[in-house]
């Protein structure tokens, strides 16, 4: 015989082949009992738990566990959680007894070695029954069922079942919830029930009803038929993209939105009602197909050669005598690598055309198509609508787009000759012998020549020059222009465009509007001339690599413009002034009339100086100056010895980045405005006037410091000062920091060492770190927080509403008991607390108890246990599904439809004294008035409007977004109780609508 208890983190624990008594502990445990009787507890936390032979008495505790019981008359419990619970051979069960508890459990049993027929119905959760093999269960939702080799009736409960019924001519119902249904073997009959069902066939000629829900239904191997029902299904009458099953099926859409495709085989498609889409792919049989009601789509693969579009109430046929009617658009594709004449012509609906390789002629009528005819000397005549055409290589391409506002794109990137593209009245003219009429938008993307590409009249353009000297012109409208390589000419023109080069010595005119201008020039010293008009522009010098190749004169012209240059690759010492004529001292950059710049610099020892608007600096490394004078700057000092002046506004200076630490003497001046000022090892700052607030960052540090805020200068240590600054934010050394902050909202974070942080007066942020740690919130509504497992700490809330979070860096789940500490464990182990009135739990499965006091605990997202105590509490469970205990005192159980669908328990509620808090708008419930409440045994939806359904034979409490609506399921909120007996019924007054 053992016995082990298990630590607090995650353990594996075999057991012996005597009777043993072994326990998980705060975090995810394997734990195998092996042979004899033995007794499994999970403990927190999602758990493996096998007791293998004998009587094992098995309890999962919090979590989400995997249980299998073995060999033997096993008891099980799997406690809160969703679980999952495994029995291979039920039918040689030796009387097992399953509580799934709370939560939304899984049973799985396995009867593929039976020698009967199985019937299954999937009990009510709420009463113990007794199922096929003589196991009871209680508390268990959902249910994964693989049946025998004969014929079976399986049908699943209320929940989201998993039914396969093995070989033989089996019959399956997934009753309500999302289902997977699998026939396999045989002649079988699905219905897939309320609810968004999967459902597969097998092999054999199988019948599947989608019935309510948006389904998904594969016949598989045999003569299948498929009829989707009510809601969007989707109906494949063989495995899609299986081309080993086939089958003469027989598919029918029914109601709603539908895609059904028979596959392989001579089949029958109905489309039904609503406005479908029916896929065929030519050479995969002779179907015969009706879209039925609506605005239906034919959606063709591997056509080729002629086709025509008839009337949709005229029958068609296509080139492999499929034949169809009541189709009103198509989606015709001939297929990758596809280099046949194809001569295509389609009706008044939205269609779409890929033509691929070959001369293609394609013509649409009405509609808003969508036209490619792919490589190749192409006719498109795309009618009238808003029509999107591309055309590829080949040339010579004719494309008449019709009526609308139409887009067009040419495609030239294999030509390597010159390309010219100009626009007279409604014709567009390419030199390569391409002539576009009545297009609105369009895009050519040029080949390796010198290419001149003018927009003309069109509303908008896109030009990408690829390779070459380039002109590229826009119009009137908001334009892009792409140069690429080579020493391009680009004129924006009006509009908000944007203008792109990636190298050569390029001359640019942004023109009218609000343009933005980007420039990567990757090595040479061309000189880039780049005027930006009127309007409030932007332009970018090498913003990508930081390289100091290229030499840059900008006009800003007239307007608010801003230059973003990227030198921190360079060495050179860079020197930068802003005003009307301003040049970047050996980086080869000169920037006239620009009002705002971002300017990174490198190793150098750099000086740079912003003017009356909102500027950025980085320093990168050496000893630089970085001053913002007035606006909004942002300045980085980056490492080196560095000066920092904000100057006038509300400025954020940093000594180095906040990855990067150094010890060099850095020196921030924040001026007039409310700064942020962030200072390491060795730096001075001084806030200046307004409301400050000074960051010192010590993470790198081993000494401990001591020192208590004031707006006077302030001493960290022998070399680290500040001064004027009116809050704090501090992230302490590894060694033993003592930080008294001061009176308005501040941050201390301990990091190593057994640290003791103050947060004076108004509403802090403090955190522990390793060590044994103090917290003192002190006066306000302070948040305190729990980093980590580690350390023997001491929060004090202090006056004011206080908080305690716990982190979600460890994987422990957090036992709390506010009212005696002795009892905390997990990652609360150590952890004594007191003047805190919220908690937040972790992301694990947490057990937070309170005191007499009135108090607020959130569970957070898994599977938690929260008791109120005496006094009027809020308790909130969060997402899975917990356990509330309320307590004495008028409580508030809070719920968010984040949280909904696995369901709560609470067991002391008390109606008349305790209430159900309801967000308005996170359930979809008006502003005012109040939803529906439809009390009974078992109560049905009234209506489409939102509306809370609940049992009074077992006391669950559901909500239905839109009622007898199909987009939305029924949730389950919680099941309430009051001790050992249900809730038998429920009122709106019981019900807060917040």
């Amino acid at each position: 015989m053992a016995t082990n208890p298990g630590t607090d983190q995650q353990d594996f624990i075999l057991g012996t082949n005597t009777a043993d008594t072994l326990s998980g502990g705060f975090s995810s445990d394997q734990i195998f009992g092996l042979s004899d009787n033995d007794v499994l507890s999970g403990g927190f936390q999602n758990d493996v738990l096998h007791g293998d032979d004998g009587n094992d008495a098995i309890s999962g505790g919090s979590g989400s566990d995997n249980i299998q019981g073995g060999a033997g008359a096993d008891s099980i419990n799997a406690g809160t959680g969703d679980d999952m619970i495994m029995d291979f051979e039920p039918g040689e069960s030796d009387g097992d007894v399953v509580d799934g508890g709370l939560g939304f459990d899984t049973l799985s049993l396995m009867f593929m070695d039976d020698a009967t027929a199985l019937t299954f119905v999937a009990p009510d959760p709420i009463a113990q029954s007794t199922l096929a093999g003589g196991i009871k269960v209680t508390n268990v939702e959902q249910f994964m069922i693989v049946g025998t080799n004969f014929a079976d009736t399986i049908t699943g409960g209320r929940w989201n079942d998993f039914l396969n019924g093995g070989g033989g001519n089996d019959t399956l119902n997934g009753g309500i919830g999302f289902d997977f249904l699998s026939g396999e073997a045989g002649a079988d009959t699905i219905r897939g029930g309320y609810g968004i069902d999967v459902a597969d066939g097998g092999d054999g000629n199988d019948k599947l009803f989608g019935e309510a829900g948006n389904d998904n239904l594969t016949g598989g191997n045999g003569a299948d038929a498929l009829s989707g029902g009510d809601g969007d299904d989707t109906l494949y009458g063989d495995v899609a993209f299986n081309l080993t099953q086939s089958g003469n099926d027989t598919l029918d859409g029914g109601s709603g939105n539908d895609y059904l495709n028979g596959g392989l085989g001579l089949d029958t498609v109905t489309g039904g009602d609503g406005n479908d889409r029916v896929g065929v792919t030519i050479g995969h049989g002779r179907d015969t197909i009706n879209g039925g009601t609506g605005t239906d789509i034919l959606e063709v693969m591997n056509i080729s050669g002629t086709f025509t579009a008839k009337a949709s109430n005229l029958s068609n046929t296509l080139s492999d005598g499929t034949t169809f009617i009541n189709m009103e658009a198509y989606s015709l594709d001939s297929g990758m690598g596809s280099s046949t004449v194809d001569n295509w012509t389609t009706g008044d609906g939205n269609d779409t055309m890929r033509a691929h390789d070959g001369n293609d002629t394609l013509s649409s009528g009405k509609g808003n198509d969508s036209i490619d005819a792919g490589n190749g000397v192409d006719i498109v005549n795309s009618g009238d609508g808003n029509d999107t055409i591309e055309v590829g290589n080949g040339g010579k391409d004719t494309i008449r787009a019709g009526a609308g506002t139409d887009t067009v794109t040419i495609v030239r990137r294999d030509a390597t000759t010159a390309l010219t593209f100009s626009i007279t009245g409604v014709t567009g003219t390419l030199n390569d012998g391409t002539t576009v009429t009545d297009a609105e938008h369009y895009a050519i993307r040029a080949g390796s020549g010198n290419d001149t590409l003018t927009a003309g009249t069109a509303l908008s353009v896109k030009f990408y020059g690829a390779n070459g000297n380039d002109r590229l012109s826009g119009g009137k409208g908001s334009d892009l222009l792409d140069g690429g390589a080579g020493n391009d000419t680009l004129s924006g023109g009006d509009g908000n465009d944007t203008i792109i080069d990636d190298g050569g010595a390029n001359t640019i005119d942004a023109g009218t509007g609000n343009d933005l201008v980007e420039l990567e020039i990757a090595s040479g010293t061309a000189a880039n001339s780049i005027l930006l008009g009127t309007g409030n522009d932007t332009v970018t010098i090498n913003s990508f690599r930081g390289l100091t190749a290229g030499k840059f004169t900008v006009d800003g012209g007239t307007g608010t413009d801003t230059a973003s240059v990227n030198r921190s690759m360079g060495t050179a010492n860079m020197s930068f002034v802003l005003s009307p004529n301003a040049v970047l001292t050996n980086g080869d950059v000169t920037l006239k009339n620009i009002e705002a710049v971002q300017i990174w610099t490198g190793s150098g020892t750099d000086s740079l100086t912003g003017g009356a608007l909102s500027d950025l600096f980085h320093g990168g490394a050496g000893n630089d100056t970085l001053k913002g004078l007035a606006g909004n700057d942002r300045l980085y000092g980056g490492v080196g010895a560095d000066r920092l002046e904000g100057g006038d506004g509300n400025d954020t200076l940093q000594a180095t980045y906040i990855t990067q630490f150094d010890t060099q003497a850095d020196k921030l001046y924040g001026g007039a405005g409310n700064d942020s000022l962030r200072i390491n090892q060795g730096d001075y700052a001084d806030a200046g006037t307004g409301t400050d607030r000074v960051y010192v960052d010590l993470a790198n540090q081993t000494t401990g410091v001591s020192f208590a805020f004031s707006n006077g200068t302030v001493t960290v240590n022998s070399t680290t000062k500040f001064a004027g600054a009116e809050s704090l934010e501090f992230y302490g050394t590894s060694g033993n920091d003592s930080v008294t902050a001061g009176a308005l909202n501040d941050v201390l974070k301990g990091n190593g060492g057994n640290d003791t942080l103050r947060g004076g007066a108004g509403d802090d942020r403090l955190e522990d770190g390793a060590g044994n740690d103090k917290l003192y919130g002190d006066a306000g509504n302070d948040t305190l927080i729990r980093t980590n497992e580690t350390g023997t700490d001491s929060f004090d809330g202090g006056a004011g509403t206080d908080t305690l979070r716990f982190g979600f860096g460890s994987s422990m789940s957090v036992k709390l008991d506010l009212a005696n500490n002795a009892n905390n464990g997990g990652m609360a182990k150590g952890l004594t607390v007191t003047g805190v009135e919220v908690v937040y739990g972790s992301a694990q499965d947490d057990d937070i108890r309170g005191t007499s006091a009135n108090e607020k605990f959130f569970g957070g997202g898994a599977d938690d246990f929260l008791f109120g105590g005496a006094g009027d509490d809020v308790l909130e469970g969060g997402a899975a599904g917990d356990l509330l205990q309320g307590g004495t005192g008028k409580d508030q159980f809070v719920f968010h439809s984040d949280g909904i669908g696995t369901g709560d328990q609470i067991v002391d509620f008390t109606r008349g004294q305790d209430k159900l808090v309801i967000d308005r708008s996170d359930f979809g419930i008006a502003a005012t008035g109040n939803p529906g409440l439809v009390i009974g045994a078992n109560p049905t939806a009234s209506g489409t409007g939102p509306q809370f359904l609940f049992e009074t034979d077992n006391g669950r409490l559901w909500y239905d977004r839109d009622g007898t609506g199909n987009n939305y399921d029924a949730e389950l909120i919680v099941t309430l109780a009051n001790g050992s007996t249900h809730i038998s019924t429920l009122a709106l007054s019981d019900f807060l609508f917040v």
